[in-house]
C-alpha cells in the first residue's frame, strides 16, 4: 500500500512522514522534562496540544498514541511509587522513539530510491516502447506503401486504382457533372524491345515511360501499371470528353519520342483505349474490361492509336471469347481438318508436294477457313497446340501416301509454322518428335514462315532455322516480297526456298508490269542456290509467263483447288498411275 501511494505521489508521503515522526521526537523528549519539573498534571496537559499538532500534520494516529502513553505513565506510578523511576521511563521511551525514528527514515529513504528506481526504469520502458511502435508504424506504413504501389516504377499498382476507382464512381454518382475517364495502354511490340536489349533495359525503360506518363498528365490524375507494359490512367474532373481526348492525343504524341536507355535510343508507340461517359457503370470491373477492349481494339486497327469504346466493341468482343472457346472445343473434339493444294514443277507440270491448310469444320458454321479463327487462335495462344496437331497429321498422311505410292522422287509436305509457335524454346524437340513419331524422312518436311516472323530476333531466329537444316528440315520464307524490306537477312539464314506472294503472281494479267519483280527474285534465288514457288497462279497465261521467267513451282487454283485428304489420295494415284 505504502508503495502504491509513493509511486502515485512519493513527495507528498515523504513529507507527512517527517511531520508525524518530528512530533512524536517532540513529545517524547518535552514530557519527561514537563513531569519531572511540572508534575503529572502539566505534562499530561502537553498531550492535548501536541495531539492536536499531530492531528494538523495529518497523523491521527499520534493523538491515540499520547492517550495511551498517559495511561501507561500513570499506571506505572501506581505499579511504582517512585515518581524518579517513573521519570525514566519517557526517557527510555525517548531513546526507544529516537531509534526507531532513525530507522524509519532510513527504511522511507530505502523505499523512496527503490520507488525513485522503478519509476525510472518505467520511464525507460515507456521511451523504449514509444521507439518501438513508432518503428512499428513506419514498417507498417512501408508494408502499406509496397501493398499499393509497383515496386518498379513506383506508380499505383492495379488495387491502388482499382480502389480510387471506386471511389470516383461513388463521388460521380453524387456529382455527375464532374466527369471522368479511364485511359488503358499497351506498348506496341513491347516483347521485341525486351528480348532484344535484355530484361534488365527493358525494366530500365519501363521505369522511363512511367516517369514520362506521370509528367505528362495532372497531379489529381492517377497513373498506375497494371502489369508487364500495360499502363492505365484515371483521368479526374473533367468538364466534357473533348478534354480527356486532348490529354489521350497529346499523350500519345509524346510517347513518340525516343528513349535513351545504357546508351540504346528507343521509339515506344502505344496502342490506347479510352472509356468515356462512366455514369451508366455501376462497377469498376466493368470499365477496366471496356477500357481493355478498346486497347485491343486499336491494336487490331494497326497499333499507335487510340480508340474509344462503344458496344460494337463489347459485341465484337464477346464473339471473339465464343469462338476462342470453340477453338478450345475444337481441339478436344478432333474438329479441325487438313486439305492439301498440290505444289507442281512449272517445267514438268509434275506433283512435286503439297501443302497443309488448315480448315475448321464448326458442328453449327460448318467448314471455316483459316480467315476466320486464325487471329483469334494467335491473340489466345491456342495457335501453339493446334499448330502442333497440323504439323503432325501432315506429317502422319504424308508418310501414309510415302509408304502407299512410292513416288520417285518422294513426295514433300510443307507446313506453315507461326511465329508463337516458332518461338516456342522447345520447338526443335517438336519437330523431331514428330518425325520420330511418324516416321516421315526430315528431307520431305518444309517449314514455312514469314519474313516479319523471321527478324523479330535475327539472332535466336538463326540459331533455330540452323538446327533445322542439321536435321534436314526444308526450309521456305512464305509470302516473300510483302515483309521485311531489306534482303541482307538472306545470308545469314540457310533457307531452302522463296515462296513468292500472290500479288506478284496477279501483276502478270494486266499490262505484265510484274515481269521485271519476278525475273530480278528469280534471278537472285538462283544466285543464292534457292528455288522459287509462285502462289496464286489462276490463270494459264500467269503459268506460262512464270514458267518462261523460270520460276521453278507453283501453285494456285489452275492446278488444283485445296483439297481433303481422300481427294488428294485419288490425284497422287491419277498423276502417278498407281
Amino acid at each position: 500500500m505504502l508503495e502504491t501511494l509513493a509511486l502515485k505521489n512519493p513527495s507528498h508521503l515523504y513529507d507527512r512522514l517527517l511531520f508525524a515522526l518530528g512530533g512524536l521526537g517532540i513529545y517524547a523528549v518535552v514530557f519527561p522534562l514537563l513531569y519531572t519539573f511540572a508534575g503529572t498534571f502539566t505534562a499530561t496537559l502537553a498531550v492535548i496540544p501536541m495531539a492536536l499538532i499531530g492531528w494538523l500534520l495529518g497523523v491521527r494516529g499520534s493523538l491515540i498514541f499520547g492517550i495511551l502513553f498517559h495511561f501507561l505513565n500513570d499506571y506505572l506510578f501506581e505499579l511504582v511509587g517512585d515518581p524518579g523511576a517513573v521519570a525514566l521511563i519517557p526517557s527510555l521511551v525517548s531513546s526507544f522513539t529516537v531509534t526507531l525514528i532513525g530507522m524509519t527514515i532510513g527504511w522511507i529513504h530505502d523505499l523512496l530510491d527503490r520507488v525513485h528506481k522503478q519509476t525510472a526504469e518505467l520511464q525507460e520502458e515507456r521511451k523504449s516502447l514509444q521507439n518501438e511502435m513508432g518503428k512499428r508504424m513506419e514498417v507498417e506504413e512501408r508494408l502499406t506503401h509496397e501493398a499499393l504501389h509497383d515496386p518498379l516504377t513506383n506508380l499505383a499498382n492495379r488495387r491502388l486504382f482499382i480502389n480510387r476507382l471506386e471511389h470516383a464512381l461513388e463521388w460521380n454518382k453524387r456529382h455527375p457533372d464532374d466527369l471522368f475517364a479511364v485511359v488503358y495502354l499497351d506498348f506496341d511490340r513491347f516483347k521485341v524491345i525486351n528480348d532484344s536489349l535484355g530484361h534488365n533495359t527493358g525494366d530500365l525503360l519501363l521505369v522511363a515511360v512511367a516517369r514520362h506518363l506521370k509528367a505528362s498528365v495532372r497531379a489529381m490524375d492517377t497513373v498506375a501499371r497494371m502489369g508487364g507494359d500495360e499502363f492505365a490512367i484515371l483521368v479526374e474532373a473533367v468538364n466534357n470528353n473533348d478534354e480527356v481526348i486532348s490529354v489521350v492525343e497529346r499523350l500519345r504524341e509524346s510517347l513518340t519520342a525516343p528513349f535513351e536507355v545504357r546508351g540504346n535510343t528507343v521509339t515506344m508507340t502505344a496502342s490506347i483505349g479510352v472509356v468515356l461517359n462512366l455514369l451508366q457503370y455501376a462497377r469498376q470491373e466493368d470499365i477496366l474490361r471496356d477500357a481493355d477492349i478498346a486497347m485491343y481494339s486499336a491494336k487490331a486497327a494497326g497499333r499507335n492509336r487510340y480508340k474509344v469504346f462503344d458496344m460494337a466493341m463489347r459485341e465484337e468482343a464477346e464473339d471473339v471469347l465464343i469462338l476462342e472457346s470453340g477453338l478450345r472445343s475444337a481441339l478436344q473434339n478432333s474438329e479441325f481438318r487438313l486439305h492439301y493444294q498440290p505444289i507442281f514443277s512449272l517445267a514438268t507440270q509434275a506433283i512435286i508436294g503439297f501443302e497443309a491448310l488448315l480448315r475448321w469444320d464448326h458442328p453449327r458454321r460448318g467448314l471455316l477457313y483459316p480467315g476466320e479463327f486464325l487471329k483469334v487462335a494467335e491473340e489466345s495462344g491456342l495457335i501453339v497446340p493446334i499448330g502442333e496437331w497440323v504439323m503432325y497429321e501432315a506429317c502422319r498422311q504424308m508418310q501414309q501416301w510415302h509408304l502407299q505410292f512410292h513416288t520417285d522422287p518422294p513426295l514433300n509436305i510443307s507446313v506453315n509454322l507461326s511465329s508463337r509457335q516458332f518461338s516456342q524454346s522447345n520447338l526443335i524437340a517438336q519437330v523431331e518428335a514428330v518425325l520420330k513419331k511418324t516416321g516421315l524422312p526430315s528431307k520431305n518436311l518444309l517449314l514455312e514462315l514469314t519474313e516479319t516472323t523471321m527478324v523479330e530476333d535475327i539472332e535466336q531466329a538463326v540459331t533455330k532455322i540452323d538446327k533445322l537444316h542439321k536435321l534436314g528440315i526444308g526450309i521456305e520464307i512464305d509470302d516473300f516480297g510483302t515483309g521485311y524490306s531489306s534482303l541482307g537477312y538472306l545470308r545469314h539464314f540457310p533457307v531452302n526456298s522463296l515462296k513468292m506472294d500472290r500479288s506478284f503472281t496477279s501483276s502478270l494479267d494486266a499490262g505484265k508490269n510484274g515481269i521485271p519483280i519476278i525475273r530480278a527474285i528469280v534471278a537472285m534465288a538462283g544466285s543464292l542456290g534457292l528455288k522459287v514457288v509462285a502462289e496464286g497462279i489462276e490463270t494459264a497465261e500467269q503459268a506460262a509467263c512464270l514458267t518462261e521467267l523460270k520460276c521453278d513451282y507453283g501453285q494456285g487454283y489452275y492446278f488444283k483447288t485445296p483439297i481433303d485428304g481422300d481427294a488428294a489420295e485419288r490425284l497422287i494415284r491419277e498423276a502417278f498411275n498407281k
